[in-house]
């Protein structure tokens, strides 16, 4: 991946819903000057059942024709939603499962983002995960699953922590990617808010502070806080306000997503890890499904190959 947002790659059912999730994709890829993939995964399940009995060598033409009819379909919906020529990388329709073939799209694209819908139908809304929760537990670049309407450049982001590593990469990436949804801000637009919100839980108390003092475990966990964001967030141009609550992990976030209506929640998949701790995977699942709010996740592989490529950096710089 390179540091810019370049290639992004669109999951489409091809259903009325799916516009909402390839015109999201469609306005960041613009917001960034970046290049689309729209992928489409079509099910040859119904070929078999529905002709049992056609020969092996008319199967592969069945096939072919059911292909070439989704790709019309995959043509009529990039029209309708003003696709423009030179903002297409590719349209790939194959037939197997969706996850799957996003995946493997975002590999040999060399994507830097993949877009899907959280759930495009409400009779699915129990059944959520079978594909973007796929995309997002084994993506190896970041997944922004779409719930609603994209503003972009966003007014408001929320960034879930736990302070750990991975977290602080998460977000470090998370600045980069709305930084690109942003890039002509500062003329004429204000800054997004952004907020890090961090939830105190019992075993902190226990952690970070003396029997006797359990108040003094808010005072570490603040300047923990700041030291956390000067460490990831000080170099972009977007400021965050670190906000600290107390409770239970996802209710804090649940909550606070229904009070400040953020446009966009930032979250990493991997944290500290714990029964009690704040499982980041957890909550990232939560906040999908629950949230009601569209989701950036990032997979703990971006995170290790932005401190690889931060090392290397550093070592060049001591070389040198």
């Amino acid at each position: 991946m390179s540091n810019k947002i370049e290639t992004i790659v669109i999951g489409t059912s091809l259903s009325p819903e799916s516009d909402a999730v390839v015109w999201a994709g469609l306005r960041l890829a613009r917001a960034a000057a970046a290049r689309v993939v729209l992928v489409h995964a079509h099910s040859y399940q119904a070929v078999y059942g529905g002709a049992p009995f056609v020969p092996e060598v008319a199967l592969g033409e069945v096939l072919e024709a059911e292909s070439l009819a989704v790709r019309r379909l995959l043509t009529v919906q990039a029209d309708r939603l003003g696709l423009r020529a030179e903002e297409l990388a590719g349209m790939i329709v194959e037939p197997g499962p969706a996850h799957s073939l996003i995946m493997d799209v975002a590999s040999r694209k060399n994507a830097d983002l993949i877009v899907v819908g959280a759930t495009e139908s409400p009779r699915l809304s129990k059944l959520f995960g079978s594909t973007a929760d796929r995309v997002v537990r084994k993506a190896s670049c970041p997944v922004l699953v779409v719930r609603q309407n994209l503003t972009v450049p966003p007014h408001r982001v929320l960034l879930p922590v736990d302070l750990s590593f991975l977290s602080g990469e998460a977000v470090r990436e998370g600045l980069r990617i709305v930084a690109e949804m942003s890039r002509d801000l500062g003329q004429t637009t204000t800054l997004p808010e952004m907020e890090a919100l961090y939830v105190i839980t019992d075993l902190d108390r226990r952690l970070f502070a003396p029997a006797d003092a359990p108040e003094k475990a808010e005072v570490h966990i603040r300047e923990e806080a700041g030291r956390f964001l000067r460490r990831y967030a000080a170099d972009s141009p977007l400021k965050i306000v670190p906000r600290i609550a107390t409770g239970y992990v996802e209710d804090e976030v649940l909550g606070r997503v229904n009070e400040w209506q953020p446009d966009l929640v930032v979250i990493g998949t991997h944290g500290r890890s714990g029964f009690e701790r704040f499982l980041l995977g957890s909550v990232a699942s939560q906040v999908i499904r629950d949230g009601g709010v569209n989701v950036l996740v990032v997979p703990p592989a971006v995170a290790r190959r932005q401190a690889a490529a931060e090392a290397a950096v550093h070592e060049e710089v001591m070389v040198g």
